[in-house]
């Protein structure tokens, strides 16, 4: 009896165990969102710690499209009266270049608007005026990238041109670089793969294969990737957690497991205690923007995060909002929907308004920004932590598997013993 009773404990207890570690897929995100919500700013938008309490046309952008993907209204986020897209529609007068129409337009699908009216432009067809004759979207990688992305969240055709244009300026190495023959870093590279899976284009097909074979070869023994320097950083980390996930690989999986070290394990060891994520070790820098990358990637939802529903009514400048078509990681239709960021010359990530100040210094970083010329303060990287969003999962799962023990302990202690008598 002993025998048996102790048998069930023991299986029951290792199913307990090989649940409990696949239950936090969400792990982390609640305290990330949380700390995105506490940065939003009087008039609806977002602001980096320290840099004043008016909000950032880039960076509410990101944080709207990390809010959609944590399954969130970004338009019931509110200060006050305002949301993130009341804010966003009066920014016109920033959007200047072809990235600037890009991000807004991804933004404004992932808060419901309608890109076609939408703070007095029509965004879509604004990217459509720096497409060139051959198809591509800008001359830059990231701005084809995003091109792309854009005409996938509007709803819009992909032109077969921009596509076959970025296949031919994919690098030996199977990289792609800021622009056409420039040294390949694994950012542009993810990029590229969320796009080219936003167009459509297989897994099968060899430009996926060559990029994913260039990830692999630079990823680093922390399970992170690096932009610019042998650290890795939780910003390309994201970004290329976003390409696996459009490509259909786990992120966490063993295939991209370094010692057991992985990109996922990596993003979720750089959340500091009160949420943020910190961009690298050492250096924490633009908190926010950081945060709401890895947002994306922790809610498996590669860029766009997104795509509006064809026969929405217009619902531009923050009005009533129309509930886009949020696609699921793992299908097709997620596949298909992808990407992220980077223009200009010397430094496209600093020009679209994305980058981490490592790409430059911390001055021209904040200028290229549009955030006035003030340093970026680097805040000491704070002490990194797992996130704990999903303990209300673990509960359930232990308490089912505390009932399932049960269960079988009073079958046999109880039942058995009195079918023997």
């Amino acid at each position: 009896m002993k025998s048996s009773v102790s048998k069930v404990a023991a299986a029951l207890c290792l199913c307990l165990s090989l649940l409990l570690p696949a239950v936090p897929v969400k792990a982390g995100i609640d305290e990330a969102v949380a700390y995105i919500r506490a940065r939003q700013t009087p008039d609806g938008g977002f602001c980096e710690p320290g840099r004043g309490d008016a909000g950032q046309d880039a960076t509410t952008a990101w944080c709207i499209m990390a809010l959609a993907a944590s399954g969130l209204d970004p338009g019931q986020v509110r200060a006050g009266s305002r949301s993130p897209m009341d804010f966003l529609a009066t920014q016109s007068g920033n959007w200047r270049s072809v990235t600037d129409y890009e991000r807004t337009l991804l933004a404004v699908v992932a808060g419901g608007g309608d890109p076609g009216s939408f703070g007095g432009t029509d965004l879509v067809a604004k990217v459509r005026s720096f497409q060139r004759s051959g198809g591509n979207i800008g001359d830059a990688v990231n701005s084809n990238a995003f091109g792309i992305l854009a005409y996938r969240a509007a709803g819009q055709e992909i032109p077969p041109g921009a596509v076959q244009w970025h296949k031919a300026v994919q690098n030996p190495d199977g990289g792609w670089g800021n622009s056409p023959g420039s040294a390949s870093n694994p950012d542009m590279t993810a990029a590229s793969i969320m796009a080219l899976r936003a167009a459509g284009v297989s897994v099968s097909d060899p430009s996926i294969g060559r990029a994913l074979a260039y990830l692999r070869a630079v990823q680093n023994p922390d399970g992170g990737f690096a932009f610019q320097s042998t650290s890795s950083d939780a910003s390309a980390t994201a970004w290329c957690v976003q390409a696996l996930v459009a490509v259909g690989e786990d992120p966490a999986g063993p295939a991209w497991s370094k010692g057991g070290k992985t990109p996922w394990s990596f993003l979720l060891s750089m959340q500091a205690p009160d949420g943020h994520v910190v961009w690298m070790q050492g250096r924490d820098m633009n908190p926010l923007w950081t945060t709401a990358f890895a947002v994306c990637a922790l809610s498996r939802k590669p860029f766009p995060v997104a795509v509006r529903r064809p026969s929405t009514p217009v619902a531009g400048g923050g009005g009533s909002p129309q509930p886009p078509v949020v696609p699921q990681a793992g299908t097709e239709e997620s596949a298909q929907s992808r990407s992220d960021l980077d223009q200009e010359a010397g430094s496209e990530r600093a020009a679209l308004g994305e980058a981490p100040p490592e790409t430059l210094p911390e001055g021209e970083a904040a200028a290229s920004l549009g955030e006035g010329k003030e340093d970026m303060k680097c805040l000491p990287a704070a002490k990194a932590k797992g996130g704990g969003s999903s303990w209300a999962l673990r509960a359930l799962a232990a308490l089912g598997a505390v009932a399932l023990l049960c269960g079988g302990i009073w079958y046999f202690l109880v039942r058995k013993r009195r079918a023997a008598i």
